[in-house]
């Protein structure tokens, strides 16, 4: 497999003591005899398949039950293999300065252990990739979607002219891992993996080797990534699981992203997307900064100030979920189907909101303004559903 994680054995040892747990619980709740229970981990694949047409990376889908890892998101800290993602590190005298040449953020503003969000984007303005970047004294940790890490370091390196940059790629010598909650800094600080000064990225120490640690929060809690060699990644998994840490899968981590309002690059937009039409604009684009590939066409579609699509929430009305690829249609007063619109990408029922069903999806100027009602295909039949902003979680909060 090109994206394998090297935490299988974990996957499943995590597994079958969770099992083993529920079983004894059981027996003291009934009086009878412990059964424990054998516990398939199910993996979904992620990405396009190899060219032998299997998968080129699996993520777990859950552990055990996708509720408790839901809650511990929401309550304790999770623990998230993420073998999707991949970092390229630049070092070099020249890296601040290059790197800001090349993406949508500022770079050169900012400090020594600040993070940053940005677009890679090519002359004609579309996105190549989305990248998280982590400024730390000596190197740019460059975090994006595994399957994009030798693209983007393909097109950096054909970029170089003379300037002093190195980089290095971490597919096959670093495990990206993931710690999401409210209690994610204790689990750091209990590990010895916290930052000092409160910076938002930072190197810490594991025997000889060293792991490099930022902040992400994407799932409307404090996030944290870490880098960490392959050698040293059972162990911190392990360290985690025994502070309490519980590992989640794609199930509790995609329904907890939805809600915070987190499109995912190849999932809810995509290469053929501008910047304006992801949704993200306003934290992955600087109108202040230096040129950079495909800037003149960014700027352009901001001074005309409404693209043609835009990646919107939907809040269904009812209880019918609709799923990825559905369609979107206009509403019309009445009850019948008006044309077209748009495409749902994501879906989930959320939570935070007393489990009504949400998604996003890439809708139509003529609908995308929030408040509009548009029909979606759900279970066989259209569903009516008002357009929100991304961030479910802030409409909860404002309900409360």
């Amino acid at each position: 497999m090109l994206f394998d994680t090297p935490l299988r054995d974990e996957h499943r040892a995590f597994a079958a003591q969770d099992a083993a747990r529920r079983a004894e619980r059981a027996r003291e709740a009934r009086g009878a005899v412990a059964t424990r229970a054998t516990l398939e981990i199910e993996y979904l694949p992620f990405g396009p398949a190899d060219a032998a047409g299997a998968p080129s990376c699996e993520v777990v889908a859950a552990f055990a039950e996708v509720e408790l890892e839901y809650a511990a998101i929401r309550g304790g800290v999770a623990l998230v293999d993420c073998p999707q993602r991949g970092t390229i590190v630049v070092r070099g005298a020249d890296r601040v300065d290059f790197v800001n040449r090349l993406v949508t953020q500022e770079i050169k503003k900012l400090a020594d252990g600040a993070v940053a969000h940005a677009f890679l984007t090519n002359r004609k303005g579309r996105i190549d990739a989305d990248l998280v970047v982590a400024r730390l004294p000596d190197m740019l940790v460059l975090d994006t979607l595994a399957h994009d890490v030798a693209a983007v370091r393909e097109a950096l390196e054909k970029l170089v002219f003379s300037e002093d940059v190195q980089f290095e790629a971490r597919a096959a010598t670093h495990a990206r891992i993931a710690v999401h909650g409210p209690k994610a800094e204790s689990a750091l600080k209990a590990l010895g993996l916290a930052a000092a000064g409160g910076v938002a990225a930072w190197s810490a120490q594991l025997g000889d080797a060293r792991a490099e640690i930022w902040r992400v929060d994407e799932f409307g809690v404090p996030g944290f990534a870490l880098s960490v060699p392959i050698a040293q990644a059972a162990s911190v998994w392990r360290s985690f699981v025994t502070f309490g840490a519980r590992p989640a899968g794609w199930f509790a981590t995609n329904t907890a992203r939805i809600e915070a309002g987190t499109p995912y690059f190849r999932i809810d937009f995509g290469p053929n997307n501008l910047p304006h039409e992801s949704g993200l604009l306003a934290s992955r684009v600087s109108f202040t900064k230096g040129c950079y590939p495909g800037q003149e066409v960014v700027a352009r579609m901001h001074n005309l100030g409404k693209p043609k699509q835009k990646l919107v929430g939907l809040r269904i009305e009812g209880e019918l979920l609709p799923v990825a690829d559905a369609q979107v249609f206009a509403f019309v007063e009445g009850g019948s189907i008006g044309d077209p619109v748009g495409i749902v990408t994501s879906s989930g029922l959320a939570p935070m909101l007393g489990a009504v069903p949400v998604a996003f999806a890439m809708v139509a100027s003529s609908a995308y303004e929030v408040g509009t009602r548009v029909l979606v295909n759900a279970e066989g039949a259209q569903v009516a559903a008002v357009v929100t902003q991304l961030a479910f979680l802030e409409l909860a909060e404002e309900g409360s």
